[in-house]
């Protein structure tokens, strides 16, 4: 291993033995000298390594920095392991005829010792075994999940932590029913993901991809558990005052994505606009730099979100807010001229894009194809009919 290290980042190695040990090497494929492999990342990616004298290895993903990629590693790790796989194969022959002669007295015994000396190891059995034992608190779940971070750390902080272990017991209990256990799973990941964010490299993107997944599959496995409305407003109130805390700082969109999901009914939506009016900004900060002027434009967008979705009984208060505050964000700039629009007030919208064109200088583009189209509605609108 040591030789593979040495042609790579320390980042990059630890990757690229988390995708080899995750089986993401598909395939590897020789052809004389040349080793050809396929490797599974966010997309499926190409890796030729050349095993003359000349050493070179190339792969089709974008990265750009010192040494070989992730890719590549895995793929030299896993050929490693080929190339000595008679040697492992052996060694789990002994092991497997060791374990045909303990009883099961003497492995739980000897399970028992290793847990004392190795919490790390009891973490993962916990985790693996947790289906047998009964449903656990977030808490519980958290402090198992914490020591998975724990196992990756290194001189330099934490590198990427394997998730997939309590991921996969949330799967199980998704697969028997247990919406509520595998959601609170979810719930734990996600929490110990956003605690640990200051402690990790986060330069790839791996924990606020995984973060961002957790918070989705959370939300799915709330709306199939059918909660009563009682249990939903729990559940809301938990998304609503995470997306306030802001904590990591991407997570306000994620938190919010996921109240537009959940919040399917007229009882949902209400009780969410009941949460929201307190935090409503009376007004807008002038310094448009500034986090406060986010945060207020970041309400005020939400509360767009839950009167459209309300319908015909948010219509009111909508068309309120909108033309309040249209000039200060583009994106309610956009709400407002394709409400007016979808009423038929077609005048009134041209208006109202020409006014932006203004304002948002830096989407003259998008404003100039919604007013191209609202003028071509408007002449066909008044284009008299033949009889």
């Amino acid at each position: 291993m040591e030789e593979i290290q040495s042609l790579c980042t320390e980042g990059s190695f630890e990757r690229g033995l988390r995708y080899y040990r995750e089986g993401r090497v598909e395939k590897l494929d020789f052809v004389g000298n040349t080793v050809k492999a396929v490797v599974a990342g966010t997309h499926k990616y190409r890796v030729t390594i050349r095993l003359d004298d000349d050493f070179k290895a190339r792969c089709n993903c974008p990265y750009e920095g010192d040494g070989y990629c992730k890719h590549i590693v895995a793929t030299l790790i896993a050929l490693k392991n080929y190339q000595e796989g008679g040697k492992r194969e052996k060694e789990e022959e002994v092991i497997n005829n060791i374990l045909d002669r303990v009883s099961l007295k003497e492995l739980k015994e000897f399970l028992r010792r290793m847990f004392r000396e190795d919490p790390k190891l009891k973490a993962h059995f916990k985790i693996y075994f947790a289906d047998r034992g009964g449903e656990k608190s977030i808490q519980e779940y958290k402090e198992e999940i914490n020591l998975l971070y724990e196992e990756t750390a290194d001189k330099h902080g934490v590198t990427e932590a394997d998730f997939n272990q309590i991921q996969d017991l949330a799967e199980s209990f998704i697969q028997r029913g247990n919406l509520r256990e595998a959601a609170k799973i979810y719930q734990a990941l996600s929490e110990v993901i956003a605690e640990n964010m200051e402690v990790v490299d986060d330069s790839d993107g791996y924990y606020s991809g995984e973060f961002s997944h957790t918070v989705e599959e959370l939300v799915k496995c709330l709306k199939q558990a059918g909660l009563k409305h009682d249990e939903r407003k729990g559940y809301i109130n938990y998304l609503f005052n995470r997306y306030l805390e802001g904590d990591p700082d991407f997570s306000q969109e994620i938190y919010e994505y996921a109240l537009e999901q959940f919040c399917t009914s007229k009882e949902d939506l209400e009780y969410w606009k009941k949460l929201l009016g307190p935090h409503l900004p009376k007004t807008i900060p002038e310094n448009k730099d500034s986090q406060k002027y986010y945060n207020a434009i970041g309400l005020l967008t939400m509360q767009t979100a839950i009167l459209e979705a309300l319908g015909e009984i948010g219509k009111e208060e909508l068309y309120k807010l909108l033309q309040e505050y249209y000039r200060e964000d583009v994106d309610l700039f956009f709400s407002y001229v394709q409400l007016l629009e979808k009423d038929g007030k077609t005048d009134q919208a041209i208006k109202i894009a020409e006014e932006g064109l203004i304002l948002f200088n830096y989407f003259t583009d998008e404003i100039s194809e919604l007013l191209n189209k609202l003028q071509k509605t408007k002449m066909r609108d008044t284009k008299p009919h033949k009889k």
